[in-house]
């Protein structure tokens, strides 16, 4: 029952994480990416990162363990303290 919270915990994470990261992004990239000479545009395309990036899934995958561990670590906590009372 730990793993299983442990693992929804770490998806919860990473759902958190795909919403805030792209926002965030967008965020920076707006203050700090100007256009163009002539006015031109510069977009990007989040569906040709994703595929194409292996730092997106390694963010991923560092943000899941992060969040699994960090719940493993809480619930580990609770059930020594409770064998000890």
């Amino acid at each position: 029952m730990i793993l299983l919270k442990c693992v929804l915990a770490g998806m919860l994470a990473l759902l958190i994480a795909a919403i805030v990261l792209p926002m965030s992004v967008c965020v920076y990239l707006t203050w700090t990416v100007h256009p163009g000479r002539n006015g031109a545009a510069i977009g990007f395309d989040p569906v040709s990162m994703m595929r194409h990036s292996p730092s997106v899934w390694i963010i991923a995958v560092l943000v899941f363990g992060l969040g699994f561990y960090m719940q493993y670590r809480r619930l580990k906590a609770q059930q020594r303290s409770s064998a000890g009372n």
